[in-house]
């Protein structure tokens, strides 16, 4: 039987254009069989909602977990899997996939070694909070549209989170990093209005992306996507106290896709729509 049989992709899942990373939400069988080829990817798979018992085989042993709500299964790149499980009830489920060249890059660039030497991230069924409420928030961004760059930096951390959590990974020393973090944030306001990237940000202060991610929310209380962001729609106020530029033009010269992507950011940190904004300033 095809995956395509067991799992149905949820109908209102909305395609976020993201290529750091992957979600989609599938609705399942009661019960099924499916053998998965290897994958190119590391995949997070989260129990939404529904109870069932899953089990995997390596060789000629199967291995039995509860799945149910909160519960996350890990597959590792490269790995063949052989599932099956059985319920009375549908289970739904959120799919995150990385990349399999991110999580080794990241493994060198934090602790020199790729992920074969730190141990691929690869179980049946776990609870851990931190990927639940990542994922979560994956899909929220992705029904509302957010662009490349919250996904870029998802996957950044994601990828780091993996390996330190659930794999061999040792942890991490971090040292002041102020000084790069202040050329970070002036390069940020200084080119807002371009499309920017988690990579390029990081480049400027000559840290590797996660360790950017760290140490710039250590430093300043927010993440770089939330500071751009932010960034963005203060410009966008200024611009919205004139009236001889539309949304549209504020929405392009403010670094945002689209006028809705403004609208959202600006609703998010306000309160208001940029045209209420506009009206009630004059």
């Amino acid at each position: 039987m095809s995956a395509d049989h067991v799992r149905r992709r949820r109908d209102e899942w909305p395609d976020a254009g993201w290529t750091s990373l992957r979600v989609v939400q599938f609705d399942n069988a009661e019960q099924a069989e499916l053998h998965l080829p290897p994958s190119d990817c590391q995949s997070i798979v989260l129990v939404d909602k529904g109870l069932t018992v899953i089990e995997s085989r390596h060789g000629a042993r199967w291995r039995g977990a509860d799945y149910g709500p909160g519960m996350i299964g890990l597959t590792a790149p490269g790995q063949s899997t052989h599932i099956r499980w059985r319920g009375s009830e549908r289970t739904f489920t959120t799919h995150v996939e990385l990349p399999a060249a991110l999580i080794d890059r990241t493994g060198v660039e934090l602790w020199g070694r790729d992920a074969a030497r730190l141990g691929r991230p690869d179980a049946l069924a776990v609870q851990d909070p931190v990927l639940s409420s990542v994922v979560d928030a994956l899909c929220a961004a992705a029904r509302m549209g957010v662009d490349e760059f919250y996904a870029e930096s998802a996957a950044t951390f994601l990828a780091a989170h993996l390996l330190t959590v659930h794999a061999t990974a040792p942890p991490l020393e971090w040292g002041r990093e102020d000084h790069r973090v202040r050329r970070a944030a002036r390069f940020i306001r200084d080119n807002y209005q371009q499309p920017l990237t988690l990579a390029e940000m990081a480049a400027v202060a000559d840290l590797s992306p996660f360790h950017f991610l760290r140490v710039f929310k250590a430093a300043t209380g927010e993440t770089p996507y939330r500071y751009l962001t932010k960034v963005r729609v203060d410009r966008a106020r200024r611009h919205l106290t004139r009236h001889d530029l539309s949304i549209t033009e504020i929405a392009h010269l403010c670094g945002f896709a689209s006028p809705s992507r403004l609208t959202a950011a600006f609703r998010h940190e306000t309160g208001v729509s940029p045209s209420e904004y506009r009206a009630a300033s004059q």
